[in-house]
């Protein structure tokens, strides 16, 4: 009964973060119409990330990211069965967070309701290959930040690097992409019935969340403690 009652915290701990990850960060790029600032939502995605790190990593992780799940599944730091259920909590908690950025946000600039569109002078696989770098870049952060033997957890630079990455893909990737989440594409497709390119966005963000996994199992972990200078 107590691991129910922890993983039951666990998903609604997902569902939250995801949630209110969508409706703030939608309504960032919602505010400012069709003249959208590049630095305002990378920005706005960082700090909210970071903020909503603060408040439910603790209990779950606060992945609020597929591909996140998928990376940390990868590394055996989660089971298949949860990881599944992560999954779905996050497209019920961005669908949800869709849907109150759009009754929130006045008419006249709602817009496509920050709607992930490939740049139209982009290839779908220049799309593809820049959401997989962007999105292997994250998880390997998130990896490497979490991890107990690197020495950096429980110092207080968790929320900070992941919200920084974010911030920095987004400002790199705009205007020819932006989403480094599959659900973050889900929800404004779901309530606007926008999908152009929707299997892309999930399969190269995945991609890069599995690969990421990849390299970190293998390739980037240690198997020894990394020492602290405040530790005896």
């Amino acid at each position: 009964m107590r691991d129910y009652k922890t993983v039951l915290k666990q998903l609604i701990s997902e569902f939250l973060g995801t949630f209110l990850y969508l409706a703030i960060v939608l309504s960032a790029g919602i505010g400012h119409g069709s003249n959208n600032v590049t630095v305002v939502i990378a920005l706005s995605n960082g700090f909210v990330v970071s903020s909503i790190i603060y408040v439910f990593g603790h209990v779950s992780g606060s992945h609020i990211n597929p591909a996140v799940t998928v990376g940390a599944l990868v590394c055996e730091h989660i089971k298949p069965l949860k990881a599944l259920f992560y999954v779905a909590m996050h497209a019920a908690g961005s669908v949800a967070g869709a849907a109150v950025a759009h009754v929130i946000s006045a008419e006249s600039i709602r817009g496509n309701l920050g709607a992930t569109i490939p740049y139209e002078h982009s290839s779908s696989l220049q799309t593809f290959l820049l959401e997989f770098l962007m999105t292997f870049l994250l998880v390997a952060v998130v990896l490497s930040v979490l991890d107990p033997y690197r020495g950096a957890k429980g110092l207080g630079s968790t929320p900070l690097a992941i919200g920084v990455c974010i911030a920095g893909c987004i400002c790199s990737g705009t205007p020819y992409t932006g989403s480094l989440n599959p659900v973050r594409t889900l929800g404004p497709a779901v309530i606007m019935g926008i999908w152009k390119f929707h299997w892309g966005y999930w399969a190269a963000t995945m991609l890069g969340g599995f690969v990421a996994g990849l390299v970190y199992r293998f390739i980037l972990r240690i198997k020894y403690r990394v020492y602290q200078f405040d530790e005896q």
